[in-house]
Parts: C-alpha cells; sequence; structure tokens
C-alpha cells in the first residue's frame, strides 16, 4: 500500500507542498542542493587517471631493461599514524608493461615494484601491455 502523501497528485501537489513549506525546510533543501553539488563537482572522471606516485614509479620501472612503457595502478589502505590521524599506506599495485611477455622482465618489474612500494611479495601483479593497434 503506498502511503497517502506518495499516492496521486502529480507534479502541481508537490508544488504545493513546495511552498507550504518552512523557512528552515527551505535552508535545509538549499544546503542540501549545495553540498550535492560540490560533491558532484569534486568528482571527475576526466582527472588525470595516474597519481605523482604512479607516474614516478611508472617512469622509473620503464628504465628497466626490456620494460618498454609501463604503466602501474597503486592500491592504498588507510593507516593509523603514530602522530595521529590516518595516512594511506600502499596495499597492492597492478603492473602493465610492453616488455612483461618475458618472464625475466616480468620478475624485474614485481622486485623494482615491492621495493619501490615497500610491498610483499603477492601484492604485485604483472601484466602484458596490449599491442597497438
Amino acid at each position: 500500500m503506498i502511503p497517502a502523501r506518495f499516492s496521486g497528485g502529480g507534479m502541481k501537489d508537490w508544488l504545493e507542498k513546495i511552498r507550504k513549506m518552512k523557512g528552515s525546510v527551505w535552508i535545509a533543501a538549499l544546503l542540501l542542493c549545495a553540498v550535492s553539488a560540490f560533491l558532484l563537482s569534486s568528482y571527475s572522471p576526466a582527472a588525470p587517471d595516474m597519481t605523482e606516485e604512479e607516474r614516478r614509479v611508472s617512469a622509473t620501472l620503464s628504465k628497466i631493461a626490456g620494460a618498454g612503457q609501463t604503466r602501474i595502478s597503486i592500491f592504498y589502505v588507510s593507516a593509523a599514524s603514530a602522530f595521529g590521524g590516518a595516512r594511506q599506506t600502499p596495499a597492492g599495485a597492478l603492473i602493465v608493461s610492453q616488455g612483461a611477455g618475458d618472464a625475466m622482465v616480468r620478475l624485474r618489474l614485481l622486485r623494482a615494484a615491492e621495493a619501490l612500494l615497500g610491498l610483499e611479495s603477492g601484492a604485485v601483479e604483472v601484466f602484458p601491455m596490449e599491442e597497438a593497434q
């Protein structure tokens, strides 16, 4: 069963209900709209797809013999800081490299990423990059 306030009526009834709202409800509604607009504007799917650390590590990994173009995605977890608050620490990484089809290059990339990011063995995966068409 649909509650009376949601059934029937249509747009005219909704507009009438909005007109009857008290001042504090209007302020709350405007505040909610402002917060929503801020959150939507701060979300940017077109933002650069790599962080500064990912660019730095990718550049280093690309210099490994045979690696060629290399990209890394680093995954973080929040960890409590000794000085209060939380800090982000690397928990894992995914590497895509032109030279990762070669087992030795893949091993070098894996070991270098573990060393650069302080990750345990098994926290990094390496895959060959798709060839340009």
